[in-house]
């Protein structure tokens, strides 16, 4: 499981729920209190209540407690998003239909289920090998997109 899709579900359980990547730790704080419960950053398995008499209280404790204890079985090189970038040329980003219907063109940096504009570094060099992108690649510009508030 990703960071990511565990902070996802833990916040689709409660507004009152709060993520942060403290000291490495992926750390739940539960209506500002923080430590709750964390998963460690350093090694596999682990998992910690900083707050037991706290924690058993909280609404959907179970739940998060179930959703970490997925995270902490995660080998810790698998629990990080991969690095993604949009390719930019002509002030334009580049877009690939997810289907092969059209062929791939520039336009703006939207992602959609139909037009996919994120992609990985193994994904771009594929992409370097293909005859219908017309790109010169030693000058185009990579930005990066995993920053928060984009889709991708």
């Amino acid at each position: 499981m990703k960071y990511s899709e565990a902070e996802k579900r833990i916040k689709a359980l409660s507004s009152k729920y709060d993520i942060s990547m403290r000291g490495g730790d992926f750390d739940v704080a539960y209506n500002g209190r923080t430590h709750v419960i964390y998963v460690s950053g350093d090694y596999e398995y682990g998992i910690n209540v900083g707050y037991p008499e706290m924690f058993s209280v909280i609404p959907s404790s179970n739940k998060v407690y179930m959703i970490l204890a997925e995270l902490a079985m995660t080998p810790l090189n698998e629990r990080v998003e991969e690095k993604k970038y949009k390719v930019k040329a002509f002030r334009k980003y580049l877009n690939v239909p997810v289907e092969n219907v059209l062929s791939p063109f520039l336009f703006d940096g939207n992602n959609t289920e139909t037009v996919k504009t994120c992609f990985a570094l193994n994904e771009i060099e594929q992409l370097k090998q293909r005859d219908d992108i017309p790109l010169d690649w030693d000058k185009v510009r990579f930005e990066e997109a995993n920053w928060p508030g984009l889709n991708c």
